[in-house]
């Protein structure tokens, strides 16, 4: 009998309502010429589309390209060139390091040969590594955006979703309080870890 693939990713909503994987994540870019390099030579994604347009939405709007690469399987990256439009400064290194975007391997080796790959195209990249489920390598794009390949260390489980659940309500109900605090959060998953105990011995 056939396993899962550790790349395989469940249906999201409710039955009948759903999203499938990701269509194209869009960012800004004030270097198209490095960006469309970047993508096609050193990533190996193919340039798939260009959107050009004026006018658009309101008469104010400026006028823009929005171009596409194919990250595999129906997921695109996509960035918009704004005419006239200033660069504005870079986001705080927080702010860097949240907002980026991730992709999908399945093996060690192949982790370890994009960082080759990278490090061959003059790209800096993290070593290797490990946090939970994933091990991942991070580098940056010519337009500063942090981006990830990451591999599966082991499958996720019911365990893994469980947990997630009760440390987001813990984290709801601390948020809400006058001094939120992780160690807060802590002591609040704790006490809902013992509740539903409670509430399974009772069963």
């Amino acid at each position: 009998m056939a396993t899962a693939s550790p790349s395989a990713r469940p249906r999201a909503g409710r039955p009948g309502l759903h999203v499938d994987g990701v269509d194209h994540l869009a960012f800004v870019t004030w270097k198209p010429r490095a960006t469309v390099e970047f993508y096609t030579q050193a990533l190996g994604m193919p340039l798939v589309h260009a959107i050009t347009a004026t006018g658009w939405v309101t008469d104010d709007y400026p006028d823009f390209v929005h171009f596409f690469f194919d990250m595999g399987a129906g997921n695109r990256i996509a960035f918009f060139y704004y005419f006239g439009l200033p660069e504005e400064d870079g986001p705080s290194d927080l702010m860097h390091r949240s907002r980026h975007l991730a992709f999908h391997v399945d093996t060690e080796e192949e982790l370890l040969a994009w960082r080759e790959r990278l490090k061959a195209h003059g790209v800096r990249v993290t070593r290797p590594l490990a946090h939970e489920l994933i091990e991942s390598i991070y580098f940056d794009d010519p337009n500063g955006i942090q981006l990830e390949i990451t591999r599966p260390l082991r499958e996720m489980s019911g365990v893994d979703s469980r947990d997630a659940k009760l440390t987001v309500r813990a984290l709801a109900d601390v948020a809400e309080s006058p001094r939120p605090t992780v160690q807060a959060l802590w002591q609040r998953k704790a006490e809902l870890v013992r509740k539903d105990a409670r509430t399974e011995v009772a069963r």
